[in-house]
């Protein structure tokens, strides 16, 4: 009675209010967000990214004809984008499209499970039912099915619709789905940094997570998470994305706690590739910054003013503000090279004399050195040392059968080998170097003169001017990660593969000069005399 009472006292103007409040829910993110979160304060972030949240909605219900299917967020930590993408939205899709089959993901299935938790909560609330539910004006009110007790997996009463939640590597097979959330797949800096654990992560997504939305029209996916490094899921995702026209496109949310600077937005489309080839996403010039802001805003001023974040700068390290807050990962500052010292082109250019040197590692253990062979090439144009094109094996026997088919293909006819001229490796190549199939390749006996950083100063030099150029490829970032902790770092088959690249070169006239080095040019019929093993 009292409720009924209380109902009875509203007045026209308030009751037309309450209804225009709730179709305001209805229809738009944000509104629905404030109204069932009376605690919920957007900034101008959270009603941009809402408007993307939005076109995801428009992508599934047209099944792909219209609005997002890929959003990538790039945006700081603890800055809300959880709360709007693995909470909020999901909740307010189920509303309108209560059929909506959604995966909730994370590094682990706490995480997972704690999002689900609240888009759960947000669901079975008094407000939820004012919307979408058993108060509202809608003819199939959405509800939670009674059955549905479990966090990790519920339904909807009466619709198609549920949340699943699962951790990377948590088993989803079976389970197709509308709508991927895959929120930070890792948990730290440690983890993002391990080849192996990048490697998991990337294998679980195309293994586990893609097929789940492959074979369903207008499936989409969201990813967010702390930009720890340039090869993070984001970062691989970005670099596919640039390097064939066939892979996913994504849409990219760019968001920085700090507003960049011009001069750090790419003013032509070969500088905005190359920021994609890193893994770091940057819009170009002539677009900005997505809110307008100038150079030095602060994102959520009401939150961490210019103040507040040059206090964080200065008690952080500088290479994990720029990660966490400005969502450009970089590697870390090196003692030899820095990842900044390398350029990338996409092609290299035609007519140039190419040499590989051959390093051979021999190990066979996973922490020894693998095999490596980088083709290098003098550009006398423009100055430039160009590599491209990594062979890297760590089993001896597999990679000399790659160098093999390397040598033999079209895209060699033009490059001189090189294999360092003492009796152990003489040895371990002697029947590699008597197959006579290869008799017409020119392979050099190099001689290698001085240590590893003595060989590797002459490029070094080069690269800090900006005139070591990678042809683009997958191996790019990997080269880069060894080249920057070198020479302390625990491989340097990379480095030591192009420092005797450099040395032919130099040993055919190049003007990269070191101490004098002999090298003798022979074939193969040449070398199958040698016996001094």
């Amino acid at each position: 009675m009292a409720n009924a009472a209380a109902r009875l006292k509203i007045s026209p103007d308030s009751a037309r209010a309450e209804m225009a409040r709730r179709e305001l829910a209805r229809r738009h993110l944000i509104d629905y967000s404030v109204y069932v979160a009376p605690w919920y304060q957007p900034a101008r972030h959270h009603i941009y990214l809402a408007e993307k949240l939005e076109q995801v909605k428009r992508f599934i219900e047209t099944k792909g004809a219209e609005g997002i299917g890929r959003l990538l967020i790039c945006e700081p930590a603890q800055y809300g984008k959880t709360e709007q993408a693995s909470r909020l939205f999901p909740s307010w899709l189920l509303g309108d499209l209560p059929d909506t089959r959604i995966i909730l993901t994370s590094y682990g299935a706490d995480l997972a499970t704690e999002n689900s938790r609240y888009t759960r909560n947000y669901v079975g609330s008094d407000a939820y039912a004012n919307i979408f539910g058993a108060r509202s004006a809608v003819d199939e009110p959405v509800e939670l099915s009674p059955e549905s007790r479990s966090v990790v997996s519920w339904n909807l009463k009466d619709h198609r619709g549920s949340v699943f939640a699962a951790g990377v590597g948590g088993g989803i097979t079976g389970r197709p789905a509308n709508l991927v959330v895959i929120d930070d797949p890792f948990k730290s800096r440690e983890d993002a940094e391990s080849e192996a654990y990048r490697r998991k992560v990337m294998s679980w997504y195309r293994s586990v997570i893609y097929p789940r939305v492959a074979n369903t029209p207008g499936a989409a996916i969201i990813i967010m998470h702390t930009r720890w490094d340039q090869e993070d899921l984001a970062g691989q995702l970005l670099t596919q994305m640039i390097g064939d026209a066939e892979s996913d496109q994504w849409d990219v949310v760019f968001l920085p706690a700090i507003a960049l600077d011009e001069d750090k937005y790419p003013k032509t489309e070969a500088e905005y590739r190359e920021n994609l080839l890193r893994g770091i996403y940057i819009p170009m010039a002539a677009d900005g910054d997505p809110l307008g802001r100038k150079p030095g805003e602060p994102l959520w001023p009401e939150r961490s003013d210019a103040k507040k974040l040059a206090n964080t700068r200065a008690n952080m390290m500088d290479q994990d503000f720029e990660s966490i807050f400005q969502q450009m990962p970089r590697m870390a500052a090196g003692e030899f090279f820095d990842d900044v010292d390398f350029g990338y082109i996409e092609k290299a250019p035609e007519g140039l004399q190419w040499y590989r040197y051959c390093d051979l590692a021999l190990g066979e253990t996973k922490t020894s050195d693998k095999n490596s062979s980088i083709a290098v090439a003098f550009d006398d144009k423009t100055g430039d040392l160009i590599l491209r094109d990594r062979i890297k094996v760590r089993e001896l026997d597999e990679f000399l059968a790659q160098i093999k088919t390397a040598m033999l293909s079209d895209d060699e006819l033009n490059t001189e080998w090189g294999i360092e001229e003492n009796a152990f490796q003489l040895l371990v190549v002697k029947d590699f170097l008597k197959d006579r199939t290869l008799v017409r390749v020119r392979i050099r006996g190099v001689k290698a003169v001085g240590d590893k950083v003595e060989r590797a100063r002459p490029w070094q030099r080069r690269a800090k001017q900006g005139r070591v150029k990678l042809v683009r490829g997958a191996w790019n970032l990997d080269f880069i990660r060894e080249a920057t902790s070198f020479p302390k770092g625990r491989h340097d088959d990379d480095v030591d593969t192009v420092s005797g690249g450099v040395q032919m070169i130099e040993d055919d006239g190049g003007d990269m000069k070191t101490a004098s080095s002999e090298a003798i040019v022979v074939n193969a019929e040449e070398l199958f005399s040698v016996n001094s093993y």
